[in-house]
């Protein structure tokens, strides 16, 4: 039996004690919040702030909620608008994107005092795109913080997606190791490109082109319930999620005439390291605890994110298998040279460990409320450059930083644009155990990020990422993290 199946469960303090040094640091380096733990302070006024006269105090609940930056309060609009963009793009794993995304956002009046402390009222997204290498995606999105204007904020999440060459490169520490295959006995590769090429390659009428894929669909619902406290600073969460994944293995498939040989999957299935073979059912309750001093949700400019989410799958709630997920977070943002120009530090840390009989397709998640599609270590929002779930296992920590430098904020035709250039840097590592913690073979990429603020709250990103398998671009819709 294999060590993912019938090693020790971890502890929970184990688990999260090897973020909790990074927690702390990111706490020290962006500040603490204003007045977290005062009994009834006033909200803090900034240099830059309008008049202290035009702004409506917070609700009780809310009065430690910072006030939005000046920055963003100039050119935030009343009532409700829509931004839409077309989905142009691609990246190393899909290819060519096609597609829509369309939001409705209501940011209420300014005659409520939440107008100046809450990002908006009420925000529906709504997404479509389909690839050239198969992929297709359809969400449905709604958040609602303040509803009804009590400290109670709901979050919904629905759709299909099919990702018809989902990656997978193996589960564990083993994923660490250099690129190689069965159709090359003792050769290793240090470039995806050269990879991919030995893996297509069909002497014989045999291939390996698939070596490393599978067919991934998943039908996916969850509802999540926040509620204020210590003035709008802490937040407990309560969800469920409700979902099914089909995957479907392509060993012995036909590639341009050729046969595919057995897939990497079917091998760790064979050969007893994986559970979940085929897909299956992933409901599970999450509960969470969020400390939230950002000024504002969708492009912070100053302020720290704090998370512990807890997931647990079981079988009487229909899950395939029971199994749990941690999931710690850490966020600052700092904002530099404030008098000279607009450019704000990001810092990002984030731990998830699973345990239990954990079903392969659940080991990349990293997800957080809000996030769903978050995936293993590899792509966009973990080690650009890197294909995505190049790096799984069930111990998975990753850490992020930013230069966001906002070049200029001019408006046409009614629409505020505000364009970024962002270079960043990625680490990241799998472990067994958290008690293999180690510091050697952390993986690194780097590169540059141009992004654009519609309307404030839309973000659109363009990301170059640079590691030592090649390159990876990415166009996607929000900030990394």
């Amino acid at each position: 039996m294999s060590r993912l199946r019938a090693g020790k469960k971890p502890q929970p303090a184990g688990r999260i004690r090897p973020l909790a040094g990074m927690l702390i640091g990111l706490l020290w380096l962006f500040g603490a919040p204003p007045a977290a733990l005062a009994e009834d302070p006033a909200p803090a006024a900034s240099s830059q702030a309008p008049a202290p006269a035009s702004i409506l105090p917070p609700p009780d609940f809310a009065r430690n909620k910072p006030l939005l930056p000046e920055f963003t309060l100039k050119d935030k609009r009343e009532g409700t608008y829509f931004t839409g963009i077309p989905i142009i793009g691609s990246d190393p794993d899909n290819g060519v994107a096609f597609g829509a995304q369309v939001q409705w956002y209501d940011n209420g009046s300014k005659d409520s005092p939440f107008f100046f402390y809450a990002p908006y009222r009420k925000r529906v997204s709504a997404t479509a795109d389909i690839t050239t290498r198969g992929t297709q995606e359809y969400y449905l999105e709604y958040d609602q913080p303040y509803v009804a204007d009590s400290p109670w904020r709901i979050h919904g999440f629905g759709g299909y997606m099919r990702y018809k060459y989902e990656n997978y490169f193996g589960i564990g520490t083993s994923t660490l190791a250099k690129l190689s295959f069965p159709g090359a006995p003792g050769a290793t590769f240090s470039k995806a490109n050269d990879y991919f090429d030995a893996l297509r390659a069909n002497p014989a009428g045999i291939t390996y082109a698939d070596y490393n894929y599978y067919d991934r669909q998943q039908t996916l619902f969850t509802a999540d319930v926040e509620r204020d406290f210590l003035g709008g600073l802490l937040r407990p969460l309560l969800g469920v999620q409700v979902s099914y994944i089909n995957a479907r293995d392509y060993s012995g498939g036909g590639y341009h005439g050729a046969t595919n040989q057995e897939t990497k999957l079917h091998a760790d299935y064979r050969n007893g390291l994986i559970n979940g073979f085929g897909g299956g059912w992933a409901n599970l309750i999450r509960m969470g605890l969020t400390y939230d001093t950002r000024d504002y949700e969708p492009d912070p400019t100053s302020g720290v994110l704090g998370q512990v989410l807890a997931e647990g799958a079981m079988q009487w709630f229909g899950a395939s298998s029971n199994y749990g997920h941690v999931n710690v977070t850490g966020q600052g943002y700092y904002r530099l040279l404030p008098d000279l120009t607009h450019l704000v530090l990001a810092a990002n840390a984030v731990y998830s460990n699973h345990f239990g009989t954990v079903p392969f397709y659940a080991y990349p998640s990293m997800a957080a409320p809000g996030n769903y599609r978050k995936e293993g270590l590899g792509g966009w929002q973990t080690l650009r450059g890197f294909h995505a779930n190049r790096f799984v296992g069930p111990v998975q920590i990753q850490g992020n930083l930013e230069l966001r430098w906002t070049m200029a904020d001019f408006t046409i035709w009614g629409q505020n644009l505000r364009p970024m250039l962002v270079p960043f840097v990625d680490v990241g590592r799998v472990f067994d155990r958290t008690e293999q913690f180690s510091l050697k073979d952390w993986q690194a990429t780097g590169g540059l990020a141009f992004r654009l603020a519609w309307n404030l709250a839309t973000i659109i990103s363009f990301d170059l990422g640079f590691s030592r398998e090649g390159t990876g671009f990415y166009m996607e819709i929000g900030h990394s993290f």
